[in-house]
């Protein structure tokens, strides 16, 4: 497996090297092109354009015939293609005379018609070589441009070309090197904080749960390291709920089976006898038994999402009602007031009437749980901002602050030594939320309630009938 660092190296190398490439050819071909050009007098120009100047006069005026009052100006125009020439053509008269480099023009038979500079005194039989250009016009050749010139960088063609190149490329490797060093450290910066989020990602798939990598920048490299600490963190969450889970139901479903089976072990060997009060004893844990295996049932289909509802448009004061009938036997029993009050003509929520009853039961037994006797319970009902909100309220001992975001966990008890009559399975609430959430409502929980000293306060919110 090839690594990452490896890739991006030499992918930074390979622009490096076309970068080199592409600037020695462009400085070597404006090099080229510069070298070109000739100093007459004090205008540089390249003889190609003045070449086409020429053709373009003789075109126009059909012979050289005043050629040699014109040369001059010609000259200064070559010399500033690719500006304005109109702003130049004032310096016409600037030009007083060639004191280096020469212009010779001559004519279809090779005989002098115009030049500026010492050209002009030399035999034509001299002026052969490289510095002749032909003047043709529709082909036919009409004369010659021969000039003696300078070049503007004070070297030849080929010699510039060459000196250029090397210096090109010498800055070009001293800036390769730079950059590649840079390069390097920069990738490292990259690579390494996902090295190690590949090594700890394979020891967490080994089994590890208390892997932490080190977050050393804040982009998005930092980020994606506090979000890898943050999933490893979930995990071990996770892991501790399942293991918490798997212990809770094994002791949970232990203690009625153990009941059942103390009370049929002492009835074969005779010490309790076969009456209605001991078999009374063995229906209560198999009932208890068998509300445990639906709360767990319960549970897992709503969080699963497969919990079906039977929504209809539900009077919640009335369940409220219904729910006070069922519980008050409980309540008085303990010595605890329970009150409900609602409003008139409080709207219905969507909903599914026997599980908001089960909302409320479960929400009137946790409280009623919690209450010493004397206490109070109220649930109160009331309708704002388009929802129905129902809150259950008493003033019990109260939920300690680092219980309180664990309220709703499963098998979760604020006081782990309490019996289970005491502390009840840890499913009730758990499968409030469920339920709620299966409404697409919300529930909040604080203790103490806002007004009070004491107590919780659990609040529910349901959407009521469009």
């Amino acid at each position: 497996m090839q690594k990452l660092s490896v890739k991006l190296t030499g992918a930074f190398a390979a622009v490096i090297v076309v970068g080199i490439v592409v600037t020695v050819l462009l400085a070597r071909q404006a090099t080229a092109t510069q070298a070109s050009y000739v100093m007459i007098g004090t205008h540089a120009l390249q003889p190609s354009d003045l070449q086409q100047d020429l053709v373009d006069y003789y075109a126009q005026s059909g012979d050289w015939e005043g050629l040699d009052r014109s040369l001059a100006q010609l000259v200064i125009g070559a010399s500033n293609h690719g500006m304005m020439r109109g702003m130049m053509r004032g310096m016409m008269g600037q030009m007083m005379g060639i004191t280096n480099g020469s212009v010779l023009i001559l004519d279809a038979d090779g005989a002098p018609v115009a030049g500026l500079g010492d050209l002009s005194r030399q035999a034509t039989a001299e002026l052969t070589g490289d510095d002749s250009y032909p003047i043709r016009v529709s082909g036919e050749r009409v004369g010659t441009l021969v000039l003696e010139g300078t070049p503007v960088t004070g070297l030849t063609g080929d010699a510039l070309v060459a000196a250029v190149t090397r210096s090109v490329l010498t800055a070009a490797l001293v800036a390769a090197a730079v950059a590649f060093a840079l390069g390097t450290l920069l990738i490292r910066q990259i690579t390494r904080p996902l090295a190690a989020l590949n090594e700890a990602s394979q020891q967490i798939a080994t089994g590890k749960r208390d892997i932490q990598v080190t977050v050393h920048s804040r982009d998005e490299l930092g980020q994606l390291g506090q979000t890898f600490n943050q999933m490893v963190s979930s995990l071990q969450t996770q892991e501790t709920l399942r293991r918490n889970l798997m212990a809770d139901v094994a002791h949970e479903l232990r203690t009625p089976l153990s009941g059942i089976q103390g009370t049929v072990e002492a009835m074969q060997d005779g010490v309790f006898a076969l009456t209605p009060d001991n078999l009374d004893a063995i229906h209560e844990q198999v009932l208890l038994l068998n509300r445990l295996v639906e709360d767990l049932r319960t549970l897992a289909n709503a969080e699963a999402g497969q919990l079906s509802l039977h929504r209809e448009a539900v009077d919640l004061a009335q369940v409220a009602a219904r729910q006070r009938t069922i519980q008050i036997p409980h309540f008085q029993q303990k010595g605890v007031a329970l009150t409900v009050s609602a409003p008139a003509n409080l709207p219905a929520v969507d909903g599914d009437e026997e599980r908001l009853g089960q909302v409320l039961g479960n929400l009137l037994a946790n409280a009623l749980r919690h209450t010493p006797s004397g206490g109070h319970v109220d649930v109160q009902l009331s309708a704002a901002d388009g929802q129905i909100h129902l809150a259950v309220l008493d003033d019990g001992e109260g939920i300690a602050p680092e219980d309180l975001p664990h309220v709703f966990d499963r098998f979760y008890r604020g006081d782990r030594s309490r019996s289970r009559q005491t502390g009840g399975s840890g499913l009730g609430l758990a499968i409030v939320r469920q339920l709620v959430e299966a409404h697409g409502g919300a529930i909040r929980v604080k203790s103490p309630p806002p007004g009070q000293a004491q107590g919780t306060g659990i609040f529910v919110f349901l959407r009521r009938c469009e």
